[in-house]
C-alpha cells in the first residue's frame, strides 16, 4: 500500500475513533452557564429545555448561574473553557448587545464562541408597579411627560436588552425616565414589585407569572404585532407606530467544539423544542419555540450586532 494512502487511512479512523464521535459524546454531566442571578429569564429557559434534553443526551444538564457585568463573567467562562462538549452557554440577546456598550470585551461575540441553537424568541413587557396610575401606553407616556424625571425603570443590568430596549422606548416618545440597573433580570423585577422603580421593559416569560400574581401591572408587549400567549395586551406600536423590541435566548459552545457534538445537540435541541409539552410551557410564559440550524442563531448575531450599536450611540449608551 503506498504510503499516502495508508496515512489517509489512518487519519479517517483517527477521526472516527476521537472525541468528535456524537455517539460517544456526553459520558458525564454537562454544565449549562446561565450568565445572569437565579430566577431570570434565561434561568426559566434553561430549566424548561434542561431536563428534556437530558433525558434525550442521556446525562444530566446542570444549570449553574454565574452574574456579574450583565452576562459577560459568565459568558468569557464559556469561551474560555475547554472545546469537548462539557460547558454551553445560554444566553440572552444581550450577548449581542454587548459591542454597542463594552469597548474592551474579552471574546468577540461575533466570532468567540460557536452557535448551537436559537431556543426561543420572545417580546418584552411593558410593566409598572399597580400603585402607579397608569392602565395603557398614553396614559403611560402622559404621565412620564407631566413628571419628567421622577419615574425610575428598572433593568437587568446596565448596557443589556432591558436597559437597550427602554432606551429605544424613550427615543421614540420623548420621554424622560431615569436608569435603575439591577444585577439579572430577577433583582430587577423583585425591585419592581417592592415599588423601587416604577417600570420595567421586562422580559415576557420572567414577568408575566408576576404579573398574573397581582405584583405589577402589564400595559403593552414590544413586539411589532400583539403575541398569542398574551393576546388582550396591545403593542406599543399600536401607539407608537414603527415601535420594535424583542429579545431571544440562545445556546451557544467553545470554539473548538466538534462539529458532530455540535450537530448532535442541534438535532435534540430541536426535537425538545417541537415538544407539545416544551410549546404548551414557554407559550404560558409568552415565549415562542424557534429551533432550526446553528445559522440561524448565527445569521441572528449578525444581524443584531450593528442594530444595537446603531441604538447605544444614538442613546448615548456606553459602559467603558
Amino acid at each position: 500500500m503506498r504510503i499516502s494512502a495508508w496515512f489517509g487511512l489512518l487519519l479517517a479512523a483517527m477521526a472516527l475513533g476521537g472525541p468528535a464521535r456524537a455517539d460517544e459524546w456526553p459520558t458525564r454531566p454537562i454544565r449549562v452557564i446561565v450568565p445572569f442571578p437565579p430566577g431570570g429569564p434565561a434561568d426559566v429557559v434553561g430549566r424548561i429545555v434542561a431536563p428534556k434534553l437530558g433525558e434525550a443526551l442521556g446525562q444530566t444538564l446542570l444549570i449553574d448561574d454565574r452574574g456579574g457585568a450583565d452576562g459577560i463573567i459568565g459568558s468569557d467562562m464559556v469561551a474560555k473553557a475547554s472545546p469537548d462538549g462539557y460547558t454551553l452557554l445560554l444566553t440572552p440577546s444581550s450577548y449581542a448587545m454587548h459591542p454597542a456598550t463594552y469597548s474592551n470585551m474579552p471574546f468577540d461575540p461575533a466570532t468567540g464562541m460557536v452557535p448551537v441553537s436559537l431556543l426561543v424568541a420572545a417580546q418584552f413587557v411593558l410593566v409598572v408597579t399597580p400603585s402607579l396610575p397608569v392602565h395603557t401606553v398614553p396614559e403611560l407616556i402622559d404621565y412620564a411627560k407631566k413628571h419628567p424625571g421622577e419615574l425610575d425603570y428598572a433593568s437587568a443590568g446596565a448596557g443589556g436588552p432591558t436597559h437597550l430596549a427602554f432606551e429605544l422606548f424613550k427615543m421614540a416618545t420623548g420621554t424622560n425616565i431615569v436608569h435603575v440597573p439591577y444585577k439579572g433580570g430577577g433583582p430587577a423585577l423583585v425591585a419592581m414589585a417592592g415599588g423601587e422603580t416604577q417600570v420595567m421593559m421586562a422580559p415576557i416569560l420572567a414577568a408575566m407569572p408576576m404579573v398574573q400574581a397581582g405584583q405589577l401591572r402589564a400595559l403593552a408587549v414590544s413586539g411589532p404585532q400583539r403575541t398569542p400567549s398574551a393576546p388582550d395586551l396591545p403593542s406599543i406600536g399600536e401607539t407608537v407606530p414603527g415601535f420594535s423590541a424583542v429579545t431571544w435566548y440562545g445556546m451557544l459552545a467553545p470554539v473548538g467544539t466538534p462539529p458532530a457534538i455540535i450537530q448532535r445537540l442541534n438535532h435534540e435541541i430541536d426535537t425538545v423544542l417541537q415538544d407539545p409539552d416544551t410549546v404548551k410551557r414557554f407559550g404560558a410564559i409568552g415565549g415562542d419555540p424557534v429551533g432550526g440550524p446553528p445559522d440561524v442563531l448565527a445569521k441572528q448575531i449578525a444581524e443584531d450586532i450593528p442594530k444595537w450599536i446603531k441604538v447605544a450611540k444614538e442613546a448615548n449608551v456606553h459602559i467603558d
